[in-house]
This record gives structure tokens, sequence and C-alpha cells, in this order.
């Protein structure tokens, strides 16, 4: 019935192409240019994003050392200032202490809202929103 010089069918794709892994780059191939230019794109764009975050990501950190350092700096200078008033080592009138405190005070408040609010607030964009749609041409013309 069966002929013994035809081979038979394979029972299953894993017979003929092998074990298909999930990062195996032969596992899907565009059928035409269009499917090939639109995953280079999308490569392109998440490559460019990933990028950019990271750059942001880097920029922010620096800018929040930055502020935080300013920010220490003026705290123990203030700090210092009212040790030495105290210890009589400086002669301030006291009205001076009465306005340099509560204006440091408020301008660290100030800077670490700042900080948290419009540094740390702004959740980065998604990319695949970032991507421009083309509008698919009509048939009708």
């Amino acid at each position: 019935m069966i002929d013994a010089g035809l081979s038979s069918k394979p029972t299953s794709v894993v017979d003929v192409l092998g074990e298909v892994k999930p990062q195996d780059g032969a596992s899907w191939e565009p059928n035409n240019y269009a499917e090939w230019d639109a995953r280079e794109r999308l490569q392109a764009y998440l490559r460019v994003w990933s990028q950019q975050t990271d750059d942001e990501r880097k920029m922010r950190s620096l800018y929040a050392k930055m502020i935080f350092s300013l920010i220490c700096v003026e705290v123990a200078f203030a700090f210092t200032l009212i040790v030495l008033v105290g210890a009589d080592l400086l002669h301030f009138d006291v009205t001076l202490l009465k306005v340099l405190f509560p204006s440091v005070l408020a301008q660290v408040f100030g800077l670490g809202y700042l900080v948290t609010r419009y540094l740390f607030g702004k959740q980065l964009s998604l990319p695949i929103s970032e991507i421009p749609q083309r509008k698919k041409p009509s048939r009708n013309s």
C-alpha cells in the first residue's frame, strides 16, 4: 500500500524545522517590504526611545544631586551662622536671625517641592504613543 521508495509525510512542523525558540531570528520573516519597513521603524523608535529615557534619567539624577548639594550647603551655612551667633563669636541683630532662619526653611521646602513636582513628577511617555500613524491609502483612488 505504501510505496517504500516514497518518504512518508512528516507528522509535525518540528520534524521538519526543528524546535523553534522565541529568540530565534528565523521564527518570523516579513512577507513583503511593508512588513520589513514597519518592523525596522518600530525597532528604530524603540532604540531611540530607550536611549532618550536613559539620558533623561541620568540628567534628572544629576540635577537632583546638584539641588540636594545646594540645599545641604545652605542649611549647613545657616546652622553654622546660628551656632556662631549663639557662641558670641559673631554679633548680629536678632531681627536678622528671625528673617534668616524662616527664609532658609522656606527655600529648602520650596526647592524640595520643585524637585519632587517637576523633576520626578512627570511620567515618561510611552514610545508607541509617539509613533506617527500613517494613513492607509484608500482603494477608491
